[in-house]
């Protein structure tokens, strides 16, 4: 009787939303894997993350959405006002969107409570490795081996990268590329645009004086506009709000090349923008004396144009494609793409599995051209929707600036039949329960 093959083997770089996310859907589907992240798995990075509909329905299937429903309120309403603090539009959208999707939510967390969240639902711990970073890789017909910073050798089958906008395994894969096809490789360095600049933090959600009011409700969201910057605040976690403050930089920049910014950068440009209102009663300056963490960061977006697997080897999340944050919509795509890949991945495996053998390198590689097919359009579509509001919010152009006075004058209902209408394509994973038929149920329920 023929030995029956080793189990097959993903290697996870990176403890990313993406990166964590791929770890609980592999292990629910039973497959092995190991996960590498350079650094401590959920950082305190002051950063936060939104989540939409159909990214919930992805957090019910893996039993992480309890965890975050328990400490977050659903964003309900949204108000937008000029710059001279005038409310042009107050928005319901929000709750528009929750009615068309079976009562789901929009919400704001710190990314770190998301992160931990998923994290919490990986069974095997021993399978994640904080502070092991990957230094090379060597591909071959029967599997992907991983030489780690610390001198490590592991095998798998498969090497997933999702190491972020400024990727080691994307740079490692424009070197094995660079003999072969140098300008693929140079589009890999260099595949992300930034011309605009970021603070974003968690505040306290009280003013830093003696009253302590608050800065806006639990559940609201304010937006604000002004030429060549703007501002959003959204009270998503009872006691803290988030905030951005996005500003447009003097330069273009391109990856790796983009800057990197100091406190003191920090402070100067809060020295800068600082008195301007957010929402009524308060400042930019308000809310980051009220913060408990903080950073900056220059705005990258872009899709990378070259394939994005290289046979066992594939990016995935900000490694290939990164959206502007304005709309908060480049956490939800990253979940997409793990979804995509999974549900091609999984049947491979558990078919390969029946017949006692491992997945070829050809096999491989197919799933992750489907994956690729699958998730390429929606990185199109969203990385392109969300510079368009980065630079609406900025008003940076006439016609941008004609739009935001005509929207008020279009429904909410309407807005928000539009964004569903994206949200109702979003995948599940389709090896696990599709939580829409419970709710379904229960919708059906109510109304006998």
């Amino acid at each position: 009787m023929a030995e029956k093959s080793s189990p097959f083997k993903v290697i996870i770089a990176g403890g990313s939303l993406v990166g964590l996310t791929a770890a609980v859907a592999l292990e629910k589907a039973g497959i092995d894997y190991v996960l590498l992240e350079k650094r401590e798995i959920a950082p305190h990075l002051g950063a936060s993350v939104s989540i939409h509909p159909h990214t919930q329905r992805v957090m019910e299937q893996l039993g992480v959405w309890p965890e975050i429903k328990a400490a977050v309120v659903p964003l309900e309403t949204r108000q937008h006002y000029d710059e001279n603090g005038f409310l042009f539009e107050d928005s319901s959208i929000l709750k528009e969107i929750s009615k068309m999707t079976l009562n789901r939510w929009t919400t704001f967390m710190e990314r770190r409570f998301m992160l931990s969240c998923i994290y919490n639902q990986v069974a095997d711990k021993s399978r994640t490795r904080a502070q092991t970073g990957v230094a090379s890789y060597t591909e071959t017909e029967d599997g992907v081996e991983v030489i780690t910073d610390k001198g490590e050798a592991i095998r798998g089958d498969m090497l997933i990268g999702a190491d972020g906008i400024h990727s080691t395994i994307r740079t490692l894969m424009a070197d094995h590329i660079a003999s072969t096809d140098p300008e693929a490789a140079k589009e890999m360095r260099s595949g992300f645009v930034s011309n605009y600049h970021c603070i974003f933090a968690t505040s306290k959600n009280a003013k830093a004086t003696a009253d302590g009011k608050p800065f806006l409700p639990d559940g609201a969201v304010h937006n604000v506009y002004y030429s060549g910057f703007s501002g959003v605040i959204a009270a998503g976690v009872p006691g803290l709000v988030f905030w951005f403050l996005f500003v447009k930089s003097d330069r273009t920049t391109y990856t790796p090349n983009t800057p990197r910014f100091t406190e003191e950068d920090m402070e100067t440009t809060i020295a800068k923008y600082g008195d301007h209102a957010v929402g009524p009663g308060y400042t930019f300056k308000d809310l980051w004396e009220s913060r408990v963490r903080a950073n900056m960061l220059p705005l990258e977006e872009g899709v990378l144009k070259p394939k994005w697997n290289s046979g066992r080897v594939v990016l995935m999340g900000d490694a290939v494609h990164k959206a502007t944050i304005n709309p908060g919509l480049g956490g939800n795509l990253a979940v997409e793409g793990v979804v995509h890949l999974m549900n091609e991945l999984v049947p491979l495996v558990r078919r390969c599995e029946a017949d006692g053998r491992r997945p070829t390198k050809s096999e491989v590689t197919a799933v992750l051209d489907t994956y690729e097919a699958k998730q390429r359009p929606h990185a199109n579509t969203i990385v392109t929707m969300s510079g368009y509001v980065t630079k609406y919010e900025a008003m940076e152009t006439w016609w941008l600036r004609l739009l935001r006075r005509v929207s008020p004058w279009v429904s909410d209902k309407t807005k928000a039949g539009g964004f569903v209408g994206y949200i109702n394509e979003g995948p599940w994973l389709n090896y696990l329960p599709n939580p829409d038929n419970e709710r379904l149920t229960e919708k059906i329920t109510e109304k006998q």
